[in-house]
């Protein structure tokens, strides 16, 4: 029987979420792709035909606010609407191996925490703590780097780019007495912007308990010099938690261009030992 396939997801709340959907006849495990802040699952090129050989069912969730997808970036409606997709999508009895990049590492973490806990994580360099990352941005001079996948969701990036200058803004009270959600709500974009900062970094995500408490379920990619969060935090919660941390020299920056063929056959070995 051939692969029942899906691309659109309609939540019970009436949002219209783009989520790639594969499902094999009696899938074994179920490979579920969850991708950066702002990032679309289109970009990591997931070899779906080379899971499904395998019985393996595939989920490539753009969470709301990325890609396609309709609605507003927040890891609660986020990890709700996943929740939704699996129920619907695979049996209760699928294991599930989620692969997760940067911020969304963080976020399947809180995930597996509140829903249901996967076989294994695969986290390729990940962001377990939101606001470190800026501080450290701030700190090496690459918060452009941020800035600029910020402001896509904008035609109009003034007022954004003024706001985001230096990391004042991260200081709930300087937030509040400039009124800085407001201001950046009201910038045309395709969602507002000052709830999306106010929701993930005031007073941000932290998911180093999770992260110590599936542990034994982890496994950590790194690239060598990681411009959006320390390499030394990584290494440092990895020795400390007894996690199996790589670095893979062929990923050429933090969207581990260059490497994800090499990711997918770590996760296919897992799959087809």
């Amino acid at each position: 029987m051939a692969a029942k396939t899906l691309k659109t997801f309609l939540t019970r709340d009436g949002i219209l979420l783009e989520v790639l959907v594969t499902v094999p006849e009696n899938p074994k495990v179920c490979l579920i792709v969850w991708p950066c802040m702002g990032g679309a699952v289109q970009m990591y090129r997931v070899p779906v035909e080379n899971f499904t050989a395998h019985d393996c069912a595939c989920i490539l969730y753009n969470p709301r606010g990325h890609g396609r997808s309709e609605g507003e970036m927040a890891i609660q409606a986020m990890s709700n609407d996943l929740d939704e997709i699996i129920r619907a999508c695979v049996p209760s009895e699928t294991p599930l191996i989620m692969v997760a990049h940067s911020a969304g590492a963080n976020a399947c973490l809180q995930f597996a925490a509140r829903y249901r806990l996967p076989e294994q994580f695969v986290l390729v360099a990940p962001v377990p703590d939101s606001r470190e990352s800026l501080f450290s941005m701030y700190q090496r001079k690459t918060i452009s780097e941020f800035v600029d996948v910020l402001c896509m969701y904008t035609r109009d990036d003034t007022i954004p780019r003024l706001v985001l200058a230096d990391e004042k803004w991260l200081d709930t009270d300087v937030w509040k007495s400039n009124g800085y959600r407001q201001m950046l709500d009201e910038v045309p974009a395709h969602i507002h912007l000052g709830a999306f900062l106010e929701n993930l970094f005031l007073p941000g995500h932290n998911a180093f308990k999770e992260l110590e408490k599936f542990a034994e379920r982890t496994r950590i990619f790194i690239t060598e010099d990681d411009t959006w969060y320390p390499v030394a935090t990584t290494k440092g919660l990895a020795d400390r938690f007894g996690i199996p941390i790589e670095t893979m020299p062929e990923a050429q920056n933090h969207f581990f261009a260059g490497a994800w063929d090499r990711v997918w056959t770590e996760v296919l070995r897992l799959i087809h030992p």
